[in-house]
């Protein structure tokens, strides 16, 4: 691809709309994901997301064990200047207490090469992570519309 756009990225979102293919890396058995993940990494270049999620994987298994929850969101945050982070949370309740927002993990990344919405401050890129088996333990990495 030639000239990676926001216009590119939002296409890859809308024409994705649900998966005859499921990937998966034998380094970390606990996560598949899906041809809409591939296509955004494939065509926005962009491989260190699914990096970045596997390499977080540990992290979602420990609080799935402690917690139960089985949905969460992934996010890359871009700001114009091309800084930004990549976080993964859920939601849930914390001490009584119902939160829509609890991180996982959050990584501030000081270059992020993916196009960004001009019309705005940051553009945020959201993928959903999803159990899909207990036994064995599997996610499944997602864009929304394939959800």
């Amino acid at each position: 691809m030639t000239d990676k756009t926001y216009a590119t990225a939002l296409e890859i979102y809308n024409n994705n709309t649900g998966s005859e293919h499921l990937y998966k890396r034998d380094c970390c058995p606990s996560m598949i994901y899906t041809d809409g993940v591939m296509d955004f990494a494939e065509v926005l270049n962009a491989h260190w997301l699914v990096d970045m999620v596997y390499s977080y994987m540990y992290k979602v298994v420990e609080n799935y064990n402690q917690t139960k929850d089985y949905f969460y969101v992934v996010q890359v945050v871009v700001k114009q200047n091309h800084q930004g982070y990549f976080e993964i949370y859920h939601e849930g309740y914390v001490n009584g207490e119902y939160n829509e927002h609890i991180s996982v993990v959050k990584q501030n990344i000081p270059f992020i090469d993916l196009p960004f919405n001009s019309e705005e401050k940051i553009t945020k890129y959201k993928f959903f992570l999803e159990l899909s088996s207990e036994n064995p333990l599997r996610f499944v990495f997602m864009l929304p519309r394939e959800h």
